[in-house]
């Protein structure tokens, strides 16, 4: 989250509730800074460094070796919270490195007094990238917490190869301004917060007396759109910390590509396995362009055309572990001759019961002209699921649920069962909003992960689960 500075007032206080320990790495015991913790990753050290400083006598430095830069070595400190309201805080380092080929990044996690996370943030995500090869140079990130923040981790991280120090770090909190906000920024925060206490299906577990009154506060001084985003992240914290896992914005860039493509940029896939097993890969799919959905589900019934009408298929492998999630529609579709068609399951609000309904190759808007059906007509069908599985792949998972010849293997879903409407924002971006619960056809309702009816733990050397529901399928 990046905070343009005018919007705030010059005063910046100490943040006399937070005291980081030994920020300058001044305290050490067998070279471990004191407070500070830190696990050894092969192909890094670390060590306190008295050569090279900020300020102080030492500092903390990391040499990479690494070409994997989804390794990485990282440090952290935990620091407890107190006070009540609405605040704003900056965390600060200083940081120095050579020879750098990889990543270097500031990281904090508030969380809440379950010790839960209820936000977080790092240089990249705040659109602070840290320049390597630079001497000494003051990085920062800004967070808006309230009284459910009850600690902060912060810390700082290597990922791949070159040295890295770190020093003097601080918190502080930056006074709210008092400058009355633009009718731009202020209508553009009332519309955003409208949509979330009309539409969502968390609205009732927010105390709106607490979050109107924080707005009122987080309101003033904004002057353009961009200005209010301290005040759209603390509407979407707010969410977070009301249950809901699956509302998210997003950017106006991806926002103008689904009306065009697929934005995920993944194809399904489709092979024979024994002679026997027809295997389809259906993978995250994202865009609200109808022709260009239309274009993905008849890829995938044309797989399975092709695979039926060519062989003599005992059953079924369908895999959604990489299905990250998208638009559901495409997808059943695609299935739709495995899944069979009628009423699939439902999107459950308050107010209503909304069927999910294949008829004719037809989903709401999405359809496709050639459909197909098995010369099997009850196969079995094993869905292969896991972790990534989510969202709409989750949707997917549902449809099937319910059918005696369908069976999950894997391990649990993300958890991401609700159905998210898109609402467009007057800068171009999008608030996909979770607005309801999803159901099977059975009546069952999902809030959180589907269990596999098998559970197959992964292994790094054989596909375990693809296996696992290959031997069900010719038993």
């Amino acid at each position: 989250m990046k905070i343009k500075f005018c919007i705030l007032t010059i005063l910046i206080i100490n943040f006399s509730n937070a005291q980081i320990q030994n920020p300058s790495f001044e305290n050490s015991t067998d070279n471990l800074p004191d407070n500070w913790n830190v696990k050894n990753i092969d192909s890094y050290v670390w060590k306190i460094d008295n050569s090279q400083k900020y300020q102080g006598k030492n500092s903390f430095k990391i040499t990479g070796n690494s070409i994997n830069t989804k390794i990485f070595q990282s440090f952290f400190q935990k620091i407890p919270l107190n006070g009540k309201g609405i605040r704003k805080i900056e965390i600060i380092a200083y940081i120095k490195s050579d020879n750098i080929t990889g990543n270097i990044n500031l990281w904090t996690h508030i969380n809440d007094s379950n010790d839960k996370k209820i936000d977080s943030g790092h240089s990249y995500s705040q659109d602070n990238k840290i320049i390597p090869n630079q001497d000494w140079t003051k990085y920062s990130l800004q967070f808006i917490i309230d009284e459910n923040a009850k600690s902060l981790k912060i810390g700082g991280l290597l990922a791949g190869s070159g040295n890295v120090w770190f020093d003097d770090f601080d918190i502080k909190e930056i006074a709210l301004s008092d400058t009355k906000a633009s009718k731009v920024a202020s209508d553009y925060i009332e519309y955003f917060k409208n949509l979330i206490k009309t539409k969502s299906m968390f609205r009732d577990k927010i105390d709106w007396n607490v979050v109107d009154e924080n707005i009122k506060k987080l309101s003033i001084g904004a002057e353009t759109v961009d200005d209010t985003k301290p005040a759209i992240q603390y509407l979407m914290n707010v969410l977070k910390g009301s249950g809901d896992i699956h509302s998210f914005i997003v950017s106006k860039k991806s926002t103008d590509a689904k009306k065009t493509v697929n934005t995920k940029g993944i194809e399904p896939e489709s092979k024979l396995i024994d002679s026997k097993i027809g295997y389809v890969m259906v993978p995250a799919f994202s865009t609200s362009n109808i022709e260009v959905g239309n274009q993905f589900a008849s890829k995938i019934n044309e797989m399975i055309k092709k695979l039926d009408s060519e062989n003599e298929i005992k059953g079924w492998i369908i895999d959604l572990r990489t299905n990250t999630g998208g638009s559901m529609r495409p997808m059943i579709i695609g299935l739709g001759s495995l899944i069979g068609e009628g009423t699939l399951g439902y999107f459950i609000t308050k107010e209503e019961k909304v069927p999910w309904i294949l008829e004719n190759g037809k989903f709401d808007m999405n359809k496709i002209t050639q459909t197909y059906k098995p010369k099997n007509p009850n196969p079995k069908i094993a869905i292969l699921i896991g972790g990534k599985t989510a969202s709409a792949g989750e949707a997917t998972v549902i449809s099937f649920i319910g059918k005696n010849n369908v069976k999950l293997f894997g391990q649990p879903t993300r958890g991401l069962t609700s159905g998210n409407s898109t609402h467009l924002l007057s800068d171009g971006r999008s608030l996909a909003l979770a607005t309801s619960f999803e159901m099977d056809r059975m009546g069952k309702e999902y809030r959180e992960k589907i269990n596999p009816d098998f559970f197959v733990e992964s292994s790094s050397d054989k596909d375990s689960e693809l296996e696992t529901a290959k031997s069900w399928i010719l038993d």
